[in-house]
């Protein structure tokens, strides 16, 4: 599970989920690895099924939409520099300050599943995630990442 360089955004200045799940979709929409249509697509299912993880000691979000709107497999990264809130994944009522999130592009549903279940496995140690936070490029993030598979 490698990203991109030029899909990883280290340190954001957000101030909304939104603003977030924008800047990462319209990086890959001009990488043209998706679709047009894939930025309200994810915010719409955003909506609907909420993707905050409220892991230690920073929330993380996992943003993505049906593989249709896909045209090239991606993860887009962002590390934000003040946490934004999504809601909980499987709890509508509950709301995550979220400090990482990885924006899933995916063609097929098999994968989804399969990069799901590697990401939640690094999010379940403290220390990963707090090293994810601090990451200072895509190179050091890939490193880390890989580390742990």
């Amino acid at each position: 599970m490698k990203l991109d360089k030029e899909l990883a955004l280290i340190n954001v200045d957000a101030a909304s989920k939104e603003e977030v799940l924008e800047l990462l979709g319209n990086k890959l929409l001009d990488k043209g690895f998706v679709k047009e249509g894939f930025v309200g697509s994810v915010l719409q299912r955003e909506a609907s099924y909420p993707t905050g993880l409220p892991t230690q000691p920073y929330g993380v979000a996992i943003p993505h939409t049906d593989g249709d709107m896909v045209n090239e497999s991606k993860i887009a990264f962002a590390s934000l520099k003040n946490p934004v809130r999504f809601t909980a994944m499987g709890q509508g009522d509950v709301e995550v300050e979220v400090k990482l999130v990885f924006m899933l592009a995916l063609k097929n549903p098999a994968d989804q599943l399969e990069t799901l279940q590697k990401l939640v496995g690094l999010f379940q140690d403290a220390e990963t995630v707090s090293q994810l936070a601090g990451v200072k490029d895509a190179e050091e993030l890939n490193r880390l990442v890989a580390g742990k598979e």
